[in-house]
């Protein structure tokens, strides 16, 4: 069924049979957006469209403002946790309109039963949810990240399994601030590098100095190995190879130390403090933004002759950072000119 294309000055009962076709068109056009969306950040498609985050896709691609973007993140990434739900949008059995209230109150042990009261009206199912938040007198839901999701990987970049169990009062801090994190918008939707990003934060916190943060060195130290053109890292799993594009990444904004040698950067500092200084200490990549876990990047590597010079350098965030070594022989998109002093 699709909208009957608008013609003025008919009669009363054409208008209203027309308008209410329209309005079912409308609804299922709806649908359709959310399960395509839902399709997008699952897969994690939006990388391949050289965006470092669902936030960053809709907003740029999609020309999303910052609250419907939010609110569609929110609304796929629920019913990423709600199958039977989902399956239900996905069939016609249940409108979108519905589905957005119905996720409010849904759990995977109880998405059945509210299916059930969904086939009502809406004004039944939000005088219902209405009830149950009375009876328990506190939101029955936070809103959740999206699981990262499985990806495929080469052998030698197997992930190193982390797990981490929390008491109930720590899980519903967890879901609570992780709200609160949403709602201040671009937050990324995978776990691991939520945590990562708090760690940092956190430390960064800690050693913030009377001036500031210290911005003349990369975010991050850890200790790697290089040996003919390969780069392995220690971790509590033993040592690992990483990718290509991630030992690129580390070329570009790094510490290095070598033993019996003074530790030195692949920027000196004076001058990663001028190009995040120029760039307003913002990613530039297009609709990110972010100023937290900022790193330089080299437009033209070192290895292809690239300098150490402001207008070779550019300031992005790690995600950013990591997507254009990854995707660096697609149609670069990602990175924008350096601003000039």
């Amino acid at each position: 069924m699709s909208a009957i294309s608008f013609v003025p000055d008919q009669p009363a009962a054409t208008v209203h049979t027309s308008l209410r076709q329209s309005l079912r068109a409308a609804e299922k056009a709806q649908q359709c957006v959310v399960l395509w969306f839902a399709e997008i950040m699952r897969r994690r498609l939006y990388r391949e469209f050289d965006c470092s985050s669902i936030n960053q896709y809709a907003m740029q691609k999609l020309g999303f403002s910052k609250s419907r973007t939010r609110d569609f993140v929110r609304l796929a990434g629920q019913l990423d946790q709600l199958p039977a739900v989902k399956e239900a949008l996905s069939i016609g059995e249940l409108g979108y309109t519905k589905a957005r209230e119905l996720v409010l109150v849904a759990t995977p042990e109880t998405q059945d039963g509210w299916l059930k009261a969904a086939k009502g009206t809406r004004k039944e199912l939000v005088h219902k949810i209405k009830e149950v938040k009375r009876a328990a007198k506190v939101d029955p839901r936070q809103a959740e990240l999206l699981p990262a999701p499985k990806t495929v990987v080469a052998p030698k970049e197997l992930p190193v399994r982390f797990q981490l169990d929390l008491t109930p009062e720590q899980e519903a801090r967890r879901a609570a601030l992780i709200e609160r994190l949403r709602k201040l918008g671009n937050t990324t939707t995978d776990r691991a590098e939520l945590m990562l990003e708090a760690l940092a934060a956190l430390v960064e916190a800690r050693e913030k100095g009377p001036r500031g943060p210290l911005t003349s060195r990369p975010p991050v130290q850890i200790h790697v190995h290089e040996k003919e053109d390969r780069m392995t890292v220690q971790t509590h799993a033993g040592k690992r190879e990483l990718s290509r594009a991630e030992a690129e990444r580390m070329r570009c904004d790094a510490v290095i130390s070598r033993p019996g040698q003074r530790n030195t950067t692949t920027i000196p500092p004076r001058v990663r403090r001028e190009v995040l200084a120029r760039d307003q200490h913002r990613c530039q990549a297009p609709d990110c933004g972010r100023t937290q876990f900022l790193e330089v990047h080299h437009i033209v590597s070192r290895r292809q002759g690239g300098a150490n010079k402001p207008d070779n350098l550019i300031t992005l965030c790690g995600a950013c950072h990591r997507l254009w070594h990854e995707r660096r022989k697609s149609p670069a998109t990602l990175i924008v000119e350096p601003k000039a002093l």
